[in-house]
């Protein structure tokens, strides 16, 4: 483990000698889908912390929830928000840490926080009935959802309609890391950090989609750009600890998958080298009667790879726990 750690660290610090420090990108550079996108932002305030989220704001509809993973935003569900919007009032936070919202460096980030900051920004939406879409990092905060929901039962203010999961680890021992993000989560993490410039993050990103899906240059630039508010690339590491959230909590998010109160439905990209068909069908296995939609053509981002397979699986899962 220890010559592998050595290795790759040296890889890395012949890549970064080899590109050298790529600039952030100046807004200049960044598309106008994340300008628009950008121009919608509300913000709140959780303790000294400033959130960034989306909301369509209309009351009147039903409430969808969109959870984002690691290490991007709610930027992430723009290819669905259209469509989804026509329907349903949505709501989308960058979780601290993350996209616009506040990145300090002096605090554990934890998924039982991340829960917290949500059901808070929920409160001060006065929303309680929610259908949960989630992704990779968003699932843990999904299951933390419903491990609450369970264990406090009528005094939890969440009432959850449905959930629908995508790509990510919800089982440490399934769960593969790239070799990033290994690094990154592990002693020399912090040292890491240093070495992260835009070149690399875009061959590590890439390596989790599909061949005949991957991000295009203009995509790659958004990321990073969104990465670097605030600097974000100097904590990626202290965002893995997720990781040991799952390994704590392992048997009360599992739990909390296997309870029939919500109808759950589980999309897998297959082509994920993270959590692709591994992952999937551990799920199968230990989850009774499991609903589960595998796509074999895309790898961890099924909503940015697929998003028109996305929007029709979202709609029919979502009218199907409505009875309609």
């Amino acid at each position: 483990m220890k010559k592998t750690l050595i290795a790759s660290l040296t890889l890395i610090v012949i890549a970064f000698l080899y590109t050298k420090l790529d600039k952030t990108p100046s807004i200049e550079n960044i598309s106008q889908s994340l300008l628009d996108w950008k121009s919608t932002e509300k913000t709140f305030r959780y303790r000294n912390h400033k959130l960034s989220y989306h909301d369509s704001g209309d009351t009147s509809k039903k409430v969808i929830v969109l959870i984002h993973g690691y290490p991007t935003s709610s930027y992430d569900w723009r290819l669905i928000w259209p469509e989804l919007n026509t329907n349903y009032r949505l709501i989308a936070m960058d979780m601290l840490g993350f996209g616009f919202s506040d990145k300090p460096d002096n605090i554990g980030y934890t998924i039982s926080m991340q829960t917290n900051i949500l059901e808070a920004l929920l409160k001060n939406l006065n929303v309680a009935n929610v259908n949960l879409i989630a992704h990779d990092y968003g699932d843990n905060v999904a299951q933390e959802i419903l491990a609450r929901n369970i264990e406090q039962k009528e005094k939890y203010f969440l009432k959850i309609e449905s959930l629908i999961l995508l790509n990510g680890g919800l089982f440490p021992e399934t769960h593969r890391p790239t070799t990033i993000q290994k690094l990154l989560s592990s002693p020399i993490g912090g040292t890491v950090t240093s070495f992260m410039n835009q070149t690399l993050f875009g061959k590590s990103f890439s390596k989790v989609f599909g061949p005949n899906t991957q991000p295009t240059q203009q995509e790659l630039i958004d990321q990073w750009y969104i990465i670097c508010h605030q600097k974000g690339y100097k904590i990626a590491d202290k965002l893995t600890h997720a990781s040991n959230d799952r390994k704590i909590n392992r048997e009360r998010w599992v739990s909390a998958l296997i309870s029939p109160k919500v109808p759950i439905l589980y999309i897998s990209g297959q082509l994920d080298p993270v959590t692709g068909s591994e992952t999937v069908e551990r799920y199968i296995e230990l989850v009774p009667n499991s609903n589960v939609i595998k796509l074999d053509s895309v790898g961890h981002f099924p909503q940015l790879e697929n998003p028109k397979k996305i929007l029709s699986k979202v709609n029919a899962h979502i009218r199907k726990s409505e009875g309609v």
